[in-house]
């Protein structure tokens, strides 16, 4: 189930919807639980803004 949960937040499949796909009636558990990869996968939103903006020139 971690390797499962882990992929599909990194895919950024909404929490929510992980959620609904672990049987889990409150994303916030899930939250709690895998909130350290949402932040580490967080750190990398600036490298896609910046090369999308950088693609767009």
């Amino acid at each position: 189930m971690v390797l499962h949960t882990t992929t599909l937040l990194l895919a950024g499949v909404p929490v929510h919807l992980v959620a609904a796909r672990l049987g889990r009636a409150d994303p916030a558990v899930t939250l709690r639980v895998y909130s350290h990869v949402l932040r580490e996968h967080a750190a990398g939103v600036g490298d896609v803004f910046a090369h999308a903006v950088k693609g767009s020139r």
